[in-house]
């Protein structure tokens, strides 16, 4: 949770834009599957703590925010489908 003198050190939600903007990108292209790639490599957890860490160090309003959950969750749902893909195999 944040406290009074937290919301006080947050960088603006105005700032946030381009660096949100910036891992929607990146996650949409990590998480896209064809035939040829091999996704198996990239690195989920890191993408997911960039979000963490933008959603903790910016004031984000409400559409920010739900912008960041979304991501979490594209993520969150490609791991899992991973995890399925190697059990399986």
């Amino acid at each position: 949770m944040e406290t009074s003198s937290d919301v006080g050190t947050l960088r603006s939600a105005s700032v946030a834009d381009v660096e949100l903007d910036h891992l929607e990108r990146m996650v949409q292209y990590v998480t896209r599957r064809t035939q040829n790639d091999d996704l198996s490599k990239l690195d989920y957890e890191y993408w997911a703590k960039r979000l963490r860490k933008l959603a903790q160090t910016h004031d984000l309003v409400t559409t920010q925010r739900q912008r960041v959950i979304a991501l979490l969750d594209l993520l969150e749902r490609e791991i899992l489908f991973q995890a399925r893909g190697t059990a399986a195999a």
